[in-house]
């Protein structure tokens, strides 16, 4: 509920936002004449039909492909992917609908609608993998996080991070404090990039952990799961720098203005990050029956750790 709050809040200031640029006099009256100079147009450009329709079909077939994998596998707790998924492909095609009218608020709104929400989505997919993989493995003694808590505390910070950016927004509208509702707003997306660089170092640090445990690293099914993990990390956290970088220019900025930057920094990163788990499907793969059943580190195992003294020495001179 809470984020559902924080994201109709940033309706709202997009809403405000978009409204001033309406009630603008100086508006083009044609918007399809320097649409880059035009204020009532909230991209600042007209979305290139062949690029955007592209994007809609690969995200939309990303969708279909997940939407088949949750009736096959029945894994609900990546229902959060298949549901961003499908509002990314949405919010991309009325990417579409604004080329016939680049001045409707209303079209504007609810593409921004899409397209902001849809990355929380896949953030949360990836916290809420790690942990299910830690639990998979009886690894728990190599995160530092109890598995249980690594969705929760990362998911948390992301709706922390929401809350500071919505309240940016709010004063950035306002004449007198639009410098430093901007730079509120700012933080609030260092402060996003900053978690999730986070959860990746905590990735990074269990996979170096976990490969000194020869059972568990020999353990079969896994590993393409985790190292795809990775690979969607990786993406997130270039698209994460970008829309960072380009915020910090303004909301008419250089990178803001330019469709090719968002199309190559934004949306195709998460379509790579997203696309990988066409086929590496978590629920598919993390399944009871290839589960660990047993702690990998015996007793002999940790004696031999505190002692210096390997077992079967002992048992020699017994």
């Amino acid at each position: 509920m809470l984020r559902l709050a924080v994201f109709a809040a940033a309706l709202a200031l997009a809403a405000v936002a978009a409204a001033k640029r309406a009630d603008n006099p100086y508006c083009n009256m044609d918007p399809f004449i320097n649409p880059a100079k035009d204020l009532c147009n909230p991209l600042r450009y007209i979305p290139n039909l062949p690029l955007n329709a592209t994007a809609v079909a690969l995200y939309g077939a990303c969708a279909s492909v997940f939407t088949f994998h949750e009736f096959r596998h029945r894994g609900k707790y990546f229902l959060c992917l298949t549901i961003g998924t499908w509002c990314e492909a949405i919010g991309l095609a009325l990417r579409i609908a604004l080329r016939k009218d680049p001045h409707s608020l209303g079209l504007y709104i609810s593409m921004y609608m899409f397209v902001v929400l849809s990355p929380c989505a896949f953030l949360a997919a990836d916290y809420i993998l790690l942990g299910r993989m830690v639990k998979h493995l009886k690894a728990s003694r190599y995160l530092f996080l109890n598995p249980d808590k690594v969705s929760w505390t990362f998911v948390l910070s992301d709706i922390i991070t929401f809350c500071i950016q919505a309240a940016g927004g709010s004063m950035s509208t306002s004449d007198g404090l639009h410098k430093v509702g901007s730079n509120i707003f700012l933080a609030g997306l260092i402060l996003q990039l900053m978690s999730f660089a986070l959860f990746s170092m905590l990735y990074v640090i269990f996979l170096f952990r976990v490969r000194k445990d020869s059972m568990l690293w020999s353990h079969p099914g896994w590993k393409p799961l985790y190292f795809a993990l990775g690979f969607t990390c990786i993406m997130f956290l270039t698209r994460s720098v970008f829309r960072t970088i380009e915020l910090s220019q303004g909301y008419a900025g250089h990178l803001t203005i330019h469709e090719v930057y968002w199309a190559s920094l934004d949306a195709l990163p998460l379509l790579l990050g997203i696309a990988v788990y066409c086929y590496f499907w978590p629920p598919a793969i993390l399944t009871p029956e290839s589960a660990v059943t047993l702690e990998p580190e015996s007793s002999a195992d940790m004696t031999e750790t505190s002692s210096g003294t390997p077992s079967h020495a002992t048992e020699d001179k017994a």
